[in-house]
């Protein structure tokens, strides 16, 4: 009798204990006005920043001292890069893609304030390249490419990278 009256009990305690872990989780109240909490916590950083167009200023002693810069394309699939000079204003095709990339702007030292992007100096100690990428039936991607950071704002392709090696001086 007293190990039916154990059995008993043992099923008893279980079936609690399993109804306890059903019981559902009570979500925090909110303060009036907070927005919502269902899609998880918000992102961190500046990926919900608003854009913000900032005039790009490159003064005549940048324009002066650099002619080109230096990207370096890797071919994914094969694994291999390659090094190419683009003139500032100029275009590249990417070999053996229907990419092309337009060198907008090179500044040695990029330094971006609340109303311009400029360079604090002519001494390369941040390069930083704006560029324009196009595929045809894609959206084209306009950005800044960092030397020093290449992984900063990288351009995302499957089959292509692009990434800054640096300014050419004349």
């Amino acid at each position: 009798m007293q190990k039916q009256m154990a059995a008993a009990i043992l099923v008893v305690s279980l079936v609690f204990s399993f109804a306890g872990c059903k019981k559902e989780e009570q979500k925090p109240q909110l303060p009036a006005g907070h927005p919502g909490m269902e899609g998880g916590m918000p992102q961190m950083g500046m990926q919900n920043a608003p854009k913000i167009d900032r005039k790009v200023v490159v003064s005549k002693e940048v324009k002066a001292k650099w002619k080109a810069v230096k990207l370096v394309i890797a071919d994914k699939g094969a694994k291999t890069s390659k090094e190419y000079t683009v003139a500032i204003g100029s275009d590249l095709a990417v070999p053996n893609t229907k990419v092309t990339i337009k060198v907008l702007a090179f500044l040695p030292q990029f330094s971006m304030g609340d109303q311009e992007i400029t360079s604090k100096s002519n001494e390369p100690l941040m390069p930083a390249a704006q560029v324009v990428i196009q595929e045809p039936g894609k959206p084209e991607w306009k950005g800044w490419l960092f030397a020093a950071a290449p992984d900063m704002h990288p351009y995302e392709h499957q089959k292509v990278g692009v990434k800054l090696a640096g300014g050419v001086a004349k």
